[in-house]
């Protein structure tokens, strides 16, 4: 939802269809209350530059009977984020690319932050017909999401770093933009590449997506998608 008109709009706006929360607490006030009074929450955090976004997780523990949580593969390490979504019940899935922060409620309202790096700048609470594309947003990220559960359960061996790898790679990320999204260098990249084809017998990166499939790593439409 990049250049969002409501986005740049003035400290001042409060209207039928916009609210501003001027700062954090103002932000867990808030969507606390809507946390308690809705069927569905729908939460995008990310684990880059920000400690509240754990703290905000907490809120999906009192929502409605549908909780889903969409994390960056940064926050995806955090033990926190298993821990939490096995006892709360929640569905948690990985989104590989730049993820940005909100909270949907019901389709009907939204809670984006003024500043994606960091929530303490205050939010914008959007309601319906504005926060439509939210939900649109969020859904299509979902859609485009692994499960937060294919680390451990599906790729014993495999590090997260290499996970990591593998995934944005599969999604037609070059090596410099995966290097960028996870916080490594390019070359750190390529070197995690070729751990993985001298582990998998491999010589090139096609080759190694259909051993990765073969070994049940990755799902086989994914190497079909790319191929």
């Amino acid at each position: 939802m990049p250049n969002h008109p409501v986005l740049n709009a003035p400290s001042s706006v409060c209207t039928e269809f916009v609210e501003l929360l001027p700062d954090y607490s103002a932000i867990l006030r808030r969507l606390h209350r809507l946390a308690c009074t809705t069927a569905s929450v729908y939460g995008a955090l990310s684990g880059r530059q920000s400690g509240h976004d754990l703290t905000l997780l907490e809120l999906l523990s009192v929502a409605g009977k549908q909780r889903r949580l969409l994390v960056d593969t940064q926050l995806a390490r955090s033990e926190v984020i298993m821990n939490r979504a096995n006892a709360r019940r929640i569905d948690v899935r990985v989104y590989g690319r730049s993820l940005r922060r909100m909270f949907v409620f019901d389709g009907r309202c939204a809670v984006v932050p003024v500043d994606q790096v960091d929530w303490a700048a205050g939010a914008l609470l959007l309601r319906a017909p504005l926060a439509g594309p939210c939900g649109e947003l969020f859904d299509f990220q979902w859609a485009a999401s692994r499960p937060l559960t294919i680390d451990s359960d599906c790729c014993p061996g495999l590090s997260g770093r290499q996970l990591e790898v593998i995934y944005l790679l599969l999604q037609g990320a070059t090596d410099h933009q995966v290097a960028h999204q996870i916080g490594v260098s390019s070359r750190t990249v390529r070197s995690v590449v070729s751990q993985l084809q001298r582990r998998f017998g491999t010589t090139s990166r096609m080759a190694l997506g259909f051993q990765l499939a073969c070994n049940e790593v990755i799902a086989p439409e994914f190497v079909e998608h790319r191929g």
